[in-house]
């Protein structure tokens, strides 16, 4: 084209040569323009919806794992279940509260007005020592009386003692256990505080008094002395132990009966030719709980104890808990008066904590088997 234009250049007019004079600056510069673009880089094309962006990966390393070692188990022993329950302390809640009568001379006011002004309107209980029932308290002019039944006739059902002339009590909470299982071995209570030891003497543990144990095999011999261990003895005479095997002199075909042992204390109960109670007793001193064969023959909630007639003792106890007899005047029944059981302490009847009297009085029926064994 520029050389076609030179070739006619001679005939154009001088418009057109101005004309082509500017286009073939223009050229020049579009030729300028293409070269400087040809040297600039490619711009990079944004991703699109459906691509993704690469990032290099970090090199992993490979190799082969050295596994961690598996732990040996030692395979636990089942834990041997509970043989044993104590009784609920609840069923040993009493009706009454009590106390000892601290004066043979103590006076029984028929009205509270009575003991306040302690003018000639009392009666005095019937024997000494005697123990008293309470219902209710008052105070009158910084003085306390309480509410007894008096005597439980319809005369004098209850009267007012002044509190000087009185000893208040908290019945024992001992209270004796269930079997859950049968049992192999022998077992028992702690009768007074002591520490074990092995068999060289020296101590391992403090037992306190009324604590359950059992005998254990042992290795070794410890005369006089309760193996509760492989090496772990209590002094013999600081325990008392129940073989939970039926006793010989129940005999054949009795497999329903309460069985006391006077010589160590313990009362148990079988029902089905299998012990499912034991506890500690208090049977009569000085051999006063008669041996035999019995059966419970009269049951009252609560009663009121005098000796018989033909008693040499004095005493006068009232609202005595879950009496049962199974001989004329002797029976079992509960003791408020006292916390020595595992040890003779009675008039002849035998004598259970509150909690256990209560246990052995619902279970009993009228005409139940009775044996009562002086055991060595």
């Amino acid at each position: 084209a520029i050389a076609g234009l030179a070739e006619s250049r001679v005939n154009r007019p001088a418009s057109v040569k101005a004309y082509r004079s500017v286009a073939r600056q223009c050229m020049l510069l579009g030729l300028v323009f293409v070269i400087l673009s040809a040297c600039q880089p490619s711009p990079a094309p944004s991703p699109t919806a459906t691509q993704t962006l690469q990032v290099p990966s970090t090199p992993t390393v490979t190799g082969t794992a050295s596994p961690l070692p598996t732990p040996t188990l030692t395979p636990s022993l089942t834990p041997e279940p509970a043989w044993y329950q104590p009784l609920d302390p609840a069923t040993g809640v009493l009706k009454y509260h009590y106390a000892l009568v601290t004066s043979p001379q103590a006076r029984v006011y028929v009205s509270l007005q009575d003991a306040v002004a302690k003018n000639g309107n009392f009666g005095r209980l019937p024997n000494y020592p005697a123990y008293v029932a309470y219902t209710d308290t008052q105070t009158r002019d910084g003085n306390t009386y309480y509410l007894v039944v008096y005597g439980w006739t319809d005369v004098v059902p209850y009267g007012w003692m002044d509190s000087r002339d009185l000893q208040l009590l908290t019945p024992s909470t001992f209270t004796g256990i269930l079997l859950t299982r049968p049992v192999p071995f022998r077992f028992g209570w702690v009768l007074s505080d002591t520490q074990s030891t092995n068999a060289a003497g020296v101590p391992i543990q403090v037992y306190t008094r009324y604590q359950v144990i059992h005998e254990m095999p042992a290795v070794t011999d410890f005369p006089g002395h309760i193996a509760i261990g492989p090496d772990e003895w209590l002094p013999a005479e600081t325990v008392t132990l129940l073989d939970p095997g039926l006793p010989a002199v129940a005999g054949p075909g009795t497999c329903r009966f309460i069985y006391a042992d006077l010589a160590t204390q313990i009362l148990s109960v079988y029902d089905n030719c299998k012990l499912v109670f034991a506890t500690l007793i208090s049977s009569g001193k000085n051999s006063w709980t008669f041996e035999g064969r019995f059966t419970i023959q009269y049951k009252q909630d609560y009663s009121t104890i005098t000796p018989p007639v033909e008693s040499t003792s004095d005493y006068y106890i009232e609202g005595v808990p879950y009496f049962m007899t199974y001989a004329v005047n002797f029976g079992f029944h509960g003791a408020y008066w006292h916390d020595q059981f595992g040890t003779a302490a009675s008039h002849g009847c035998i004598n259970l904590s509150p909690t256990d009297a209560h246990w052995l009085y619902q279970w009993a029926r009228l005409g139940e088997v009775v044996i009562i064994s002086g055991g060595k």
